[in-house]
């Protein structure tokens, strides 16, 4: 039953890390520090009281609507807590038994912040078609540098921070693979097909998942972008030539590799 209750203390970190992802995404694009300052109603520009603040709940206390003004308040806020609760929780229910000890704080702690870089970037690269350095490029750093400890040291230190096992070649190619196809397909369409963005996202999975893991991102990333976009063409909500954000399919790819990747894997073998 302890298992419960851990799973429980991790969804409801996950709701108060979502609630401050929502405070970075829409900020990020105005300029804004998130660390300090109120925040405001969008539409009358209130600043909120703490106790409308309470993740997940203020918006059903609420109903959806700003206290003052009665606007509606976007479904992005409590969409964005409960994925990162959810998030969150799965990810001790599908590793809080796979490490041991230090390893176990070390992966856990490390995934978290992996995974809610991933959930920012999924809503900033959906509402706003990019993908923030401010965002990727510190996460990647330090994602980068625990996989080079990974791998000149687990064998002595007896530790392993990742999915994958701690072999140099399996970082190489999911760095290689990961970034390097988006970079070909950058190059040769100039920026019409992809932008330099996904080169880095996916330089990023390629540096988190390592090999053959990778390979499961981008099967679903492409998998599920060609799904979606084929469907709002047919349903007419956008056209051939309209720009669909590639970045949140990678993530959900990303995603999608790390908790069942290996299953996908085994299966695949196995037939």
């Amino acid at each position: 039953m302890i298992i419960y209750y851990y799973i429980a203390l991790f969804f409801l970190f996950g709701l108060i890390v979502g609630s401050f992802l929502s405070v970075v995404v829409s900020r990020l694009e105005t300029g804004e520090g998130f660390l300090l300052g109120r925040s405001k109603c969008p539409g009358c520009k209130k600043a909120i009281k703490s106790y409308d603040l309470v993740p997940l709940l203020s918006f059903v206390m609420l109903k959806g609507r700003c206290r003052h003004c009665e606007k509606k308040i976007s479904l992005f806020y409590p969409l964005i807590e409960l994925s990162t609760a959810v998030l969150f929780a799965l990810l001790f229910w599908r590793f809080g038994g796979a490490f041991v000890d230090t390893n176990l704080y070390i992966f856990l702690g490390l995934h978290l912040v992996i995974l809610a870089s991933l959930i920012a970037i999924f809503f900033y690269d959906w509402f706003y078609l990019i993908i923030p350095d401010k965002v990727l490029v510190p996460v990647s750093l330090v994602v980068l540098a625990f996989a080079v400890l990974n791998v000149l040291f687990s064998r002595q230190m007896g530790f392993d921070f990742f999915a994958y096992p701690p072999q140099p070649w399996d970082l190489i190619w999911g760095l290689l693979i990961g970034g390097g196809l988006f970079f070909i397909l950058v190059s040769l369409s100039h920026e019409k097909w992809m932008g330099w963005g996904d080169v880095k996202l996916g330089a990023f999975l390629g540096i988190f998942l390592g090999y053959p893991l990778i390979l499961v991102a981008l099967f679903f990333a492409f998998i599920l972008g060609s799904i979606f976009s084929v469907a709002l063409i047919l349903l007419k909500k956008k056209k051939m030539k309209d720009i669909i954000p590639f970045g949140p399919f990678l993530v959900l790819g990303g995603i999608i590799a790390l908790f069942v990747g290996k299953f996908i894997i085994n299966w695949y073998l196995g037939m």
